[in-house]
């Protein structure tokens, strides 16, 4: 009797285990699913952005810059930039690089082909005027904005435009939204220099840059506020 309980505990502990195991297992496919989601909707919006053609977003200025001079996609040269974020995030960090962290290096391609899959889209439709225009870097930021939140949500890894900023943040003992306005900041300088330097003008950064520069930050910031309530209400 006393071995028929034992044995009976023990596979309902197996069980329970299996159990935990299995909503573990499911929970992280459905994290990792939504974050994949987030950066093909991150593409269509910098893809909106970026061709109203009034400028792209800070993160993606240098790229977008040199892929009006180089014969290289706009999506292929962000995939690379961000590989450089990562590997600048390593030797920031070294051993204190999270193992998890690696797995950044399937954001670059993934976003990549979603940024030109969305361009190739949206070339077909013709920006009749300057109000459409406007309203697609609107439109794009917005949608930005939500892939934004939707990464946050599923909480798996950080996208390397993020982790780069939180590395350096943590090095130079900064807090991260200083650091982050630094950063930008000195991306779009890079794309100005890339820009006099290829076409000896100013190309790929205007208006649009400084909207969604200056609406993407805020309106996160009013999302998570908002979400914050919701739980708390």
């Amino acid at each position: 009797m006393e071995k028929y309980q034992t044995s009976r505990k023990t596979t309902m502990i197996h069980f329970s285990h299996l159990k935990i195991f299995g909503k573990t297992h499911v929970h992280l496919i459905q994290s990792y699913g939504l974050f994949l989601l987030s950066l093909f909707s991150m593409g269509l919006g910098i893809s909106l952005v970026t061709l109203a053609h009034l400028g792209t977003t800070p993160i993606t200025s240098p790229p977008y810059v040199l892929s009006l001079y180089l014969p290289i996609s706009f999506g292929m040269l962000t995939m690379l930039f961000n590989f450089l974020f990562v590997f600048v995030e390593i030797l920031l960090l070294g051993k204190d690089f999270p193992k998890k962290q690696y797995l950044q290096f399937i954001v670059g391609p993934v976003l990549g082909l979603a940024i030109d899959f969305w361009s190739y889209l949206i070339r077909f439709f013709p920006q009749t005027d300057y109000w459409l225009q406007l309203s697609m870097v609107i439109v794009g930021c917005v949608i930005i904005t939500h892939s934004t939140i939707l990464q946050i949500k599923a909480q798996v890894i950080n996208n390397p435009a993020e982790g780069i900023v939180k590395a350096i943040s943590s090095k130079v003992t900064k807090e991260f939204g200083e650091v982050k306005l630094y950063f930008d900041v000195g991306l779009v300088v890079m794309a100005v220099v890339i820009s006099i330097l290829a076409f000896g003008t100013v190309q790929g950064i205007r208006e649009g840059t400084i909207i969604s520069a200056l609406m993407i930050g805020p309106l996160i910031k009013i999302c998570q506020k908002q979400q914050i309530m919701k739980r708390n209400g």
